[in-house]
């Protein structure tokens, strides 16, 4: 099945998949930085794929959970301005936070509590990433232009980049 806006089908994202996931882990080898970490993932898928928009993490925030609260804050992205902090009462990255899965939205303005920190994103795909000891330290959220850009392709290949780099981390 052709994913229409991306004109590639699942077999070709998943190759692209595949690749970028050993390139991140090529460049990634041996740093242990999760800032260099999260900068050198959104760089490279942002530039695999020409139907990502806005590509980055929003970061828990360490200071807001130690004092009972449940907040992201803005992590390293590529695109235009995100929105600074979301809790995980809103939006879709807040959803993909509280309940601990990836959540793919085909049109974003359907969503209930939807956030548009840039107006030209119809469709989002938010993955959350857990550190070794199965922490959620963030998620990862990827916007495009078109409705209905993501599917269980994409799903699968950001789940395994996240796991790759990030479950693998020593806290």
């Amino acid at each position: 099945m052709t994913t229409v806006e991306s004109g590639l089908n699942a077999a070709e994202k998943a190759a692209i998949y595949a690749e970028v996931q050993r390139d991140i882990e090529a460049v990634l080898d041996g740093e242990t930085n999760v800032t260099a970490q999260m900068a050198t993932v959104s760089c490279l898928l942002a530039q695999a794929f020409d139907y990502y928009f806005w590509i980055g993490f929003y970061v828990v925030d360490e200071v807001k959970k130690a004092q009972g609260l449940n907040e992201l804050v803005i992590g390293p992205y590529q695109g235009t301005l995100g929105c600074l902090r979301i809790a995980y009462t809103r939006g879709v990255c807040g959803a993909a936070a509280t309940q601990r899965k990836t959540i793919i939205v085909d049109d974003v303005h359907a969503f209930p509590g939807h956030i548009a920190c840039d107006s030209r994103s119809n469709s989002e795909i938010v993955v959350p990433v857990f550190d070794a000891s199965g922490e959620l330290i963030a998620v990862f959220d990827v916007d495009s232009q078109a409705h209905a850009s993501f599917d269980d392709t994409d799903k699968a290949g950001l789940e395994a980049i996240m796991a790759s780099v990030f479950a693998k981390n020593i806290i």
